[in-house]
């Protein structure tokens, strides 16, 4: 099979599979699937730090990195 391969959306791929026959005398028939990638799931998201309270603003702490995780291969941005 030949897998021709629509990436201009990443977030919906579409992949057409053909399957070509050829007899003795050279004749032809194709078949073909499409395969559609559609990434609808999404990320989850990690536990929230704990509630504080301060007693100034200048008791604020600095933001932490989260990390979230995703069914497919890729980046996640926060």
């Amino acid at each position: 099979p030949v897998d021709s391969t629509d990436s201009s959306d990443p977030c919906n791929i579409v992949v057409t599979r053909t399957w070509t026959f050829t007899d003795s005398c050279n004749n032809t028939s194709s078949v073909s699937q499409t395969i559609t990638v559609s990434d609808t799931t999404a990320p989850v998201a990690p536990a929230a730090p704990a509630d504080i309270t301060v007693e100034c603003i200048d008791d604020v702490p600095a933001p932490i990195d989260l990390t979230a995780t995703d069914n497919c291969a890729g980046d996640v941005v926060a």
